[in-house]
């Protein structure tokens, strides 16, 4: 007992008796990389829903879904967006998803990602990814994109 009491005291001096007992309380261990400072773990409230993006599908915002059927043009739709990766080479295309979905209003496309190969700079690059669709006579309420499941409401020109 007195080597517990020994090792008590000069952790205490050294500040990890705090670490470990309250480790100890809460049963928590340091294998997930749960640090305050970013990168760990995440607490949703009841109304909440994170979704982790795995870099490899990138970061992608500014999704903007345009139906433009002025003359002379044909008819088309048009869907843009930029994906922003960590390092440069990264190829994007979106393609209709096959079946599609059970509401012909809501078109539904699938990203696919194809990461660079061989090492590349740790920089980060932003590209603009786009889909076009001629000839399109269903007049299309929204967009989604898998496996991201974003909804894209359509801007129509006439």
């Amino acid at each position: 007992m007195a080597t517990k009491k020994a090792a008590s005291k000069s952790a205490k001096k050294s500040g990890t008796a705090k670490r470990s007992s309250a480790a100890k309380k809460i049963g928590a261990s340091n294998k997930g990389g749960g640090s305050k400072k970013g990168g760990g773990s995440q607490k949703a409230g009841a109304n909440q829903t994170i979704i982790h993006i795995p870099a490899s599908q990138g970061n992608c915002t500014d999704w903007q879904a345009v139906q433009d059927s002025r003359p002379p043009l044909t008819p088309r739709l048009r869907v843009t967006g930029r994906c922003t990766f960590p390092t440069p080479g990264y190829k994007v295309t979106l393609k209709e998803s096959v079946p599609q979905g059970i509401n012909p209003h809501i078109l539904l496309l699938t990203k696919t990602v194809t990461p660079p190969k061989g090492v590349q700079p740790q920089v980060q690059q932003t590209i603009l990814i786009g889909f076009e669709k001629k000839n399109s006579t269903t007049r299309y309420d929204s967009v989604t994109i898998l496996p991201e499941v974003k909804t894209i409401k359509v801007k129509h020109v006439t």
